[in-house]
């Protein structure tokens, strides 16, 4: 029998200009998603305006504690999440070069599926490709239209419900 691993999606509703802006637009809740694997608790990965980049929940509640969240546990193989690292890997060696998909965003709120641009990326379009690679985890949706909210949507296994400063007392 396969052993299991787990993977986390972390959603959160940050409350600042753009973030309510973008929230508006796709007609959602959360306005940002990151990927994480339990091997490194407490490390994410996702895409903002900066590119890629990895986050840390507590050095986030540092400056914002009041930051809702949720954050999905989601089993599976081991040979999903060799695939899943093996695709975040390809992001990694090249996080320079990586920038924010902005074009791809506002495609995707008219629910074109706008082709994948070379090196661009939004962080939910991100989140989807990295559960796409492990073959194991099914949103019924091309990544390049799949937002935040799709998630909630996918009926995942919540782990914590709350905000960001709860999510680390927590310690999933």
């Amino acid at each position: 029998m396969d052993a299991t691993r787990s993977v986390f999606i972390l959603l959160t509703k940050h409350t600042d200009n753009l973030s309510q802006f973008l929230r508006v637009l796709y007609r959602g809740y959360y306005s940002h998603a990151s990927i994480g694997f339990d091997e490194e608790k407490g490390l994410f990965y996702s895409f903002t305006r900066r590119g890629f980049l990895t986050e840390y929940p507590e050095k986030i509640c540092q400056n914002r504690k009041d930051v809702e969240c949720v954050l999905y546990r989601i089993n599976v193989s081991q040979q999903a999440y060799d695939s899943m690292r093996k695709q975040l890997a390809s992001f990694y060696e090249c996080s320079e070069e990586w920038k924010f998909n902005i074009l791809g965003f506002f495609f995707g709120i008219v629910k074109f599926p706008f082709l994948k641009r070379k090196y661009k990326r939004f962080c939910s379009q991100f989140v989807a490709e990295i559960l796409e690679a492990g073959g194991e985890v099914y949103l019924h949706k091309r990544s390049t239209v799949v937002f935040p909210d799709d998630f909630t949507r996918a009926s995942l296994p919540a782990a914590f419900w709350g905000t960001l400063e709860g999510l680390v007392k927590h310690a999933y």
